[in-house]
């Protein structure tokens, strides 16, 4: 059986709560993934604690509050895993990935902290799309944090800290 790569877009798992792995980096010369902070909250995991990726043991060695990040080491070789090519995005076009599904949107407005975006009223993300990378040109360029429902639009954190320079 063969397993599947840890990838953006993939599925995480905190105390049984699913998530999304918006990235998947080297930080600080280890193999990391990162999702929005708040979806680890509301499986109640912190600082230090394990989630499960794709089977691979992984644990929360750093906290954004400021940025609704956390980075977690993932303890599996790295031909497990799929490196994200993180980029500086440009307005226009790009989607949300979770799993397999693209949820087309608009990249409206590019910040250092977070970037605008604009969904389809029909596809519009739901709660537990949170962490979900926003892809571009086949880049990671941010992760969804927050939707707005009554306008269709959504806040996407910036990645700009993890680029490599």
């Amino acid at each position: 059986m063969k397993t599947q790569k840890v990838k953006a877009g993939g599925a995480l798992v905190c105390n049984g709560k699913d998530g999304v792995i918006g990235a998947v980096l080297k930080y600080e010369n280890k193999n990391c993934i990162l999702t929005a902070f708040h979806v680890l909250k509301v499986g109640g995991c912190s600082l230090g604690d394990t989630l499960k990726v794709n089977g691979f043991k992984a644990k929360v060695i750093e906290i954004s509050v400021d940025h609704d990040l956390a980075v977690a080491e993932v303890y599996a070789p790295e031909s497990a895993l799929k490196f994200s090519n993180i980029e500086k995005p440009e307005i226009g076009s790009a989607y949300a990935l979770k799993g397999k599904f693209k949820n087309p949107c608009n990249i409206m407005t590019l910040g250092r902290t977070y970037h605008y975006l604009s969904f389809s009223f029909q596809t519009l993300p739901l709660p537990g799309d949170s962490g979900s990378p926003i892809i571009q040109n086949g880049n990671v360029v941010g992760i969804l944090a927050s939707v707005f429902y009554n306008n269709a639009t959504g806040i996407a954190v910036s990645l700009e800290i993890f680029r490599k320079q």
